[in-house]
């Protein structure tokens, strides 16, 4: 019974567009996504299919296919699929490299198989280009005429980095030199460029523009643009024109940017007959490094000129004319000499005004001030570079910013290829790059959005297949780990204690070494980013390379909303296996790094990878209770059926949490997943929890009833208290339970009101062991509000002749026969605060409470007792 079914499309122009070849294809679909190891690069995204070829359609060069010049190298292809009558969704998206024909021996058969990739297969092919932040800024920004300036030191030109543009031509004397040559360069800025032009011998560097290039230019907008460093402090020889440019038409046909030996910059227009006119005149100008830019537009006959630089100058002028196209460049048009160095470069056009590139540094969206590409991007955000970075050589990058609280800052831009710059980024954010099945587009999860995430929760029974492969070696292990700055100092981090320290077994494992050098702005965070990689190495749990899920299985086809969500698990999810068998030991939770799939018409199976996802449970202010408690062992033998966990911990851990709202709390022990339901020895342990019934419970002045559900979020159940309306105190009596005379105890009870407010508190009756009245202890009495669980707490001292304890959940005010209210977990415990293995070194749960997670058995003293799933803390 065919079960599934599935879309594969490929786009031929426009106006064809988007053409189902599903018809053709043979067999089933193969599709790979993410990684399959780790680091920071995803593998380009795969998906194989065989066409059927026999009528030729699919031969590119075929002249008798409809798809003749349609189809070729790099063609788009998307992928869809979903069960046979419902809705499809996407599964991959990416582009066709090639079409080889293949054929049987006798010619009857001919088809092809096509192996589409990602976007990151051809992002990644070929030798990338080094290139400066200045050069990738102005790049990325669609000039009509670049020449960076960066030339090496032989060069007689500057090379253009825009197609079928002229060099800038030089002339007198020019010297190329690498950036650190400059006496400038010795300052504390790191300047975005490699090297530039040094024209102070008088030097020159002109070219004329391409006639496409004039033409976009032509009637503005318009942006002429270089960045050069002039001294104004007596070095110059005279005023120095820094650009000059030329247009063919225009009210001006010459414009000029000048500094004056007064220290002024100004921006001059000049007519074709000579006549020149000062547009604008700021009095200051700056002896360093600076960009300069020269804008100008039209409105209805109105032109606005802007003079732009990167020391402040941001000033307009209009009037009333025209504009032509640039046709011409010249840096230092008038041959000016200057006894101190004089670099130039980046000299570009744009069809744009004002500048379309940011000239001064800006506060980002986290309120930090970030340097521009001219002083290297000094300060930014790694998220942040990461987008520009994939911007500027126009790939689509779809990525959240950072969340404020998990910003981690990058120092200078340096000079790199593509790759290696995103790497960078991708290494200091710490997150994962992937492709989008939907668009082709990259995607990035950042770090932060790793954190705590809501699994996707399947079960081990009927829901997974084979091959499901746990792998439990010491492969990932790193448990010394060294982090250093670029330039900068470094921090280690080193497991100390643990199955996975690097001590000498058996109490460790040795030392696994590996170190990692981050751009990071400053060194306040090495220690931090040592920490999380630490953490990412000494997980002490399997790891799981297949995990597979086999959607025609009957328990699949019958949890369509399940599937739904399955299928919208991406790279960078989580997923987990619930109920696994009891020699698996651990939490099958794993973070999903990628995974392979295969589609056809009857069987669709999909084969998750990744590493634990646990290390990225990270402790939130007000989150769950889920601190570490390391060090933490059983002080005393755990029975297969034991309820009570018995620790001892070390004095720096302290005890463990009382607060009843940190229960229930999920605790490992050994290898067993217990629930601790509430903190000390449950002395009554077989009636707190009410799971099956009230039994041994007496109601005053009021009748009980048993609830299966009790407080939302644990398993117990509950007692509903039905006041008779006319006594003025009643409520719930325990069952008597055996009690020390002056030990304190504490009596707890989480209760809820179900219709109106009623007034409530715990109070306990002190009996001598034969049974006879003492006296009775008191708790606050609460007003307790309409539908919410409340956990109310008496601590008391067990008076002189002490035997017996009956606690109670009492209310008074005599509430009417409708106010109904609840009360769960109603545990009597010794009250202790003494370190060792105290009142709270213990830890009580129902019996439902062992073997959660499969494995119950008995554990000896000494066995390790951790929270189940440690919150530590973010990086």
């Amino acid at each position: 019974m065919k079960r599934w079914q599935y879309r594969v499309e490929i786009y031929a122009g426009p106006t064809l567009g988007w053409v189902n070849i599903t018809a053709d294809v043979r067999g089933s679909l193969s599709i790979t996504r993410g990684r399959s190891g780790e680091g920071y690069r995803a593998d380009p995204g795969k998906c194989g299919f065989r066409l059927d070829n026999r009528t030729g359609r699919y031969s590119p060069r075929n002249p008798l296919s409809d798809l003749y010049g349609l189809i070729g190298k790099n063609t788009l292809v998307r992928v869809s699929a979903g069960p046979i009558g419902g809705s499809l969704v996407g599964r991959f998206f990416g582009e066709i490299p090639s079409w080889p024909p293949r054929w049987s021996l006798s010619g009857a058969d001919r088809y092809v198989d096509l192996d589409a990739a990602g976007l990151l297969r051809r992002f990644r092919q070929g030798d990338q280009p080094v290139l400066s932040p200045m050069r990738r800024t102005i790049e990325g920004s669609n000039p009509v005429a670049y020449w960076p300036g960066e030339d090496g030191e032989l060069s007689g030109q500057a090379g253009a980095a825009t197609s079928g543009l002229s060099p800038l031509v030089a002339s007198g004397s020019v010297e190329f030199k690498p950036v650190e040559n400059y006496t400038f360069a010795a300052s504390s800025t790191v300047f975005g460029t490699t090297a530039l032009a040094d024209l102070a011998a008088g030097g020159k560097l002109s070219a004329r523009l391409s006639a496409d290039a004039t033409a976009a230019t032509a009637g503005g907008p318009w942006t002429v643009h270089t960045a050069i460093l002039v001294d104004n402090l007596g070095t110059l020889s005279g005023d120095v024109v820094l650009l000059e440019w030329t247009t063919n038409g225009g009210t001006y046909t010459r414009w000029q940017i000048k500094v004056t030996t007064t220290a002024r910059t100004q921006l001059v227009g000049i007519t074709s007959a000579g006549a020149s006119t000062l547009l604008i005149d700021h009095p200051s100008a700056s002896p360093t490094f600076h960009h300069f830019a020269g804008s100008a537009s039209v409105s209805g006959g109105t032109v606005t000129a802007r003079l732009q630089t990167s020391n402040g100058v941001n000033l307009t002028t209009t009037f009333a004319g025209s504009l032509g196209g640039v046709t011409s460049v010249t840096v230092n048009a008038t041959g000016v000499t200057s006894s101190s160095p004089m670099p130039a470069g980046h000299v570009a056009v744009w069809v744009a005004a004002p500048i379309p590139v940011a000239i001064v540094g800006a506060t980002d969206s986290y309120g930090t001030f970030v340097r521009e590409s001219r002083r290297s991007n000094l300060g930014e955000a790694a998220v942040d570079r990461l987008i520009r970075l994939a911007a500027e050589i126009g790939l689509d990058l779809d990525a959240a910013p950072a969340d404020p609280g998990h910003v981690s800052r990058m120092n200078v831009q340096l000079a790199a290829s593509t790759t290696s710059a995103i790497d960078d980024a991708i290494a200091v954010d710490g997150g994962l790059l992937y492709e989008s099945r939907d668009s082709g587009a990259l995607a990035y999860r950042t770090r932060s959005e790793l954190y705590n995430q809501t699994p996707v929760a399947i079960a081990y029974a009927g829901q997974t297949g084979e091959p499901f492969d746990p792998v439990d070696d010491a492969d990932d292990v790193r448990n010394s780990i060294t982090v250093e700055r670029r330039d900068g100092s470094s921090a280690r981090a080193v497991q100390l204690t643990g199955p996975l320290a690097a001590a000498v077994p058996p109490d460790g494992v040795g030392i696994y070494t590996t170190s990692e050098t981050l751009n990071l702005l400053d060194d306040g965070e090495l220690g931090d980013q040592a920490g999380h990689r630490l953490r990412l190495g000494t997980v002490d749990e399997p790891r799981y390379p297949a995990i597979t899920v086999q959607l025609s299985a009957p328990d699949w086809v019958a949890a369509p909303t399940l599937r739904a969500q399955l299928l919208a698990l991406d790279v960078g999810g989580v997923l987990e296996v619930a109920g696994p068998p009891v020699w698996v030991s651990g939490r099958v939770r794993t973070l999903v790094t990628g995974y392979t799939e295969t589609i056809d018409e009857f069987l669709w199976s999909i084969t998750f990878n990744g590493p634990p996802a646990s290390p990225w449970d990270v402790a939130e202010a007000g989150g769950p209770q889920r601190a570490a408690g390391e060090g933490s062992t059983l002080a005393a033998n755990l029975t297969s059926t034991g309820t009570v966990v018995t620790l001892s911990n070390t004095v720096a851990n302290g005890p463990w949490t009382w607060d009843p709202t940190d229960y229930p709390l999920d605790v490992r022990v050994g290898g067993e997943q217990v629930r601790a339901d509430a903190p000390g020895t449950v002395l009554n342990p077989t009636t707190a929890w009410f799971e099956t019934s009230t039994a041994g419970y007496v109601a005053a002045g009021s009748t009980l009833t048993w609830q299966a559900a009790g407080r939302p979020g644990t398993p117990h159940g509950a007692a509903r208290v039905n006041p008779d309306g006319v006594t003025a105190v009643g409520g719930i009596y325990s069952p008597a339970i055996a009690a020390t005379a002056g030990t304190a105890y504490r009596i707890t009870g989480w209760v809820r009101a179900d219709t109106a407010t009623v007034q409530i508190s715990m109070a306990v009756d002190w009996q001598t062991s034969g049974g006879v009245y003492i006296s009775t202890s008191f708790g606050t009495v609460t007003a307790l509000p309409v539908g919410v669980w409340t956990p109310l707490v008496l601590v008391a001292t067990a008076p002189a002749t002490t035997g017996l304890a009956v606690p109670r959940g009492r209310h008074q005010g005599t509430p009417a026969a409708s106010a109904t209210w609840r009360i769960s977990e109603f545990t009597l415990v010794a009250d202790s605060t003494a370190t060792g293995s105290g009142a709270f070194q213990r830890l009580s749960c129902s019996a439902s409470g062992r073997g959660v997670n499969g494995s119950q058995r008995a554990w000896p003293t000494g066995t390790d007792v951790n929270v189940w799933l440690p919150a530590v803390a973010a990086l």
